[in-house]
């Protein structure tokens, strides 16, 4: 019998996922459900079975997406190759095999191309307290976020290879309930009503820090967007602006004719705008081309944001203020120059209430084209543990 390559292996769950009924995912948890999980050393919380156990990393994955990774590449391995401990997932451990490149050859580009949870490269490179030289069984110690996690995926490991149980099942049921999850509509928490300026930071950073993925670079622009949408009703300089709705987060300015990610207008004419810089120092060049976005109209105000800290380097502080001094000589417009942080505080303490500042977030992160599920999952996470009696309907 022909051995089967790790590309057919993956061509035929993905379609036995396609061409799966109720039935089938009913009969492949009622066939793991009778398999109770082993308990691991030093376990807080153990589920009840191996599909408990399957269900609890599909639900914290947005605290740890690296274990569905990391666990979909053993039962590959472990389909293509019967005889291999799965358990060892280092090449240079005796009789082990590099779940690291497996992974980023192989699950991750599968993972991405049908819509699955996925790190950006392998769940390895992300899941480094797993990269210990050890077997991963029930001795592992191990501290991935996400309650039940290390318990659950000790004891799936140890279903498969010390229990010999039915690794098709397991990578069948692991894609059906990640696929049942990310097809229902993940609707992002609504916050309660918060007026501290502390928690409202504490919250948006955690979010900023926490959240991964494609469209996180887009949170700090939402963030600094629904401060904007009090601003302009209660500072006296706003009077009589409109803010102009976000574009897309791949709109080039120059196709828009925006003149940046936040834009203010009075009478149809650019008032004030706001571009985010997003890990990137701000430089010489960025302040240079300005004047091509306004393209000869009179802007009053711009700002330009870095979430790195700092903002600008040491180095590149003397050419950036001539930049900036050059720009508003030719121009006539006040250009600052400033990390994201310090401004979303300093234009919160300019509200009277900012109560509405996280439900407006709240309202962006939900109608927000590039906001992807696993984002929401993380905010939705945040507001639990900030909120520990829960967050609104």
């Amino acid at each position: 019998m022909k051995k089967k390559s790790v590309d057919d292996i993956l061509a035929e769950l993905q379609q036995a996922i396609d061409d799966a009924t109720e039935t089938d995912s009913q009969r492949w948890r009622q066939k793991l459900a009778g398999a109770p999980l082993a308990v691991c050393d030093n376990a807080v919380r153990t589920p009840a079975n191996v599909a408990e156990a399957l269900e609890t990393i599909v639900k914290n994955r947005a605290a740890n997406k690296y274990l569905f990774s990391i666990l979909l590449t053993c039962c590959v391995k472990k389909l293509s190759e019967p005889k291999q401990d799965v358990r060892i997932g280092q090449e240079n451990m005796n009789k082990g095999y590099s779940n690291r490149s497996l992974d980023q050859r192989k699950v991750t580009p599968f993972l991405k191309s049908n819509g699955y949870t996925h790190c950006e490269a392998s769940g390895l490179e992300s899941g480094r307290n797993l990269e210990r030289p050890h077997p991963w069984d029930l001795k592992y110690s191990t501290n991935p976020r996400g309650e039940g996690n290390r318990e659950s995926f000790l004891g799936i490991l140890h279903y498969i290879q010390a229990q010999k149980g039915d690794v098709k099942t397991v990578a069948l049921y692991l894609l059906h309930c990640d696929r049942a999850n990310r097809k229902q509509i993940q609707k992002a928490a609504v916050p309660p009503s918060e007026s501290q300026i502390s928690k409202i930071m504490r919250i948006f950073e955690r979010h900023f820090s926490e959240g991964s993925g494609q469209g996180k670079s887009r949170l700090p622009v939402l963030a600094l967007y629904a401060i904007y949408q009090r601003l302009i009703v209660e500072v006296g300089r706003y009077k009589g602006t409109v803010l102009l709705e976000l574009e897309r987060h791949t709109t080039a300015d120059l196709r828009s004719a925006s003149i940046g990610d936040i834009q203010v207008d009075i009478a149809d004419t650019p008032f004030e705008g706001v571009e985010v810089k997003s890990e990137k120092p701000v430089t010489a060049n960025m302040v240079r081309e300005l004047p091509r976005k306004f393209n000869g109209r009179k802007v009053s105000r711009y700002y330009i944001l870095s979430t790195s800290d700092p903002c600008l380097k040491a180095e590149d502080k003397a050419t950036v203020e001539k930049a900036v001094a050059y720009v508003e000589s030719e121009t006539g417009t006040q250009v600052i120059v400033n990390g994201l942080i310090r401004t979303l505080w300093y234009y919160l303490r300019l509200l009277k209430d900012p109560a509405s500042v996280l439900p407006n977030y709240q309202v962006l992160l939900e109608t927000d084209a590039d906001i992807r599920p696993d984002l929401k999952d993380a905010w939705n996470n945040i507001l639990t543990s900030e909120y520990k009696t829960g967050t609104s309907e």
